[in-house]
């Protein structure tokens, strides 16, 4: 387990109003980005539950949700590209 590799990640999320916000760095297993977006969609599933879900929510609300390097802003797993 001593060679397990981490990347920083943050989440990126573009509206439809233009605004783009990014989250905090946090620390995931290089070889788990799949594990990792998939949790980001489950989390934005139950935020948007109100409106019918992730995939009813992000067609109105969101251009883009991804998770990018914590450093550079490049693009590492897109969870949400309208």
């Amino acid at each position: 387990m001593a060679n397990e590799e981490f990347i920083f990640v943050r989440v990126l999320e573009h509206d439809t109003c233009d605004q783009i916000r990014i989250g905090m760095a946090y620390p995931i297993h290089a070889n788990q980005v799949e594990k990792a977006a998939e949790s980001v969609k489950a989390l934005y599933g139950e935020k948007l539950e109100w409106c019918g879900g992730f995939e009813r929510g992000c067609k109105e609300y969101y251009l883009r949700i991804a998770l990018v390097n914590a450093d550079t802003l490049d693009s590492i797993a897109e969870v949400w590209n309208k």
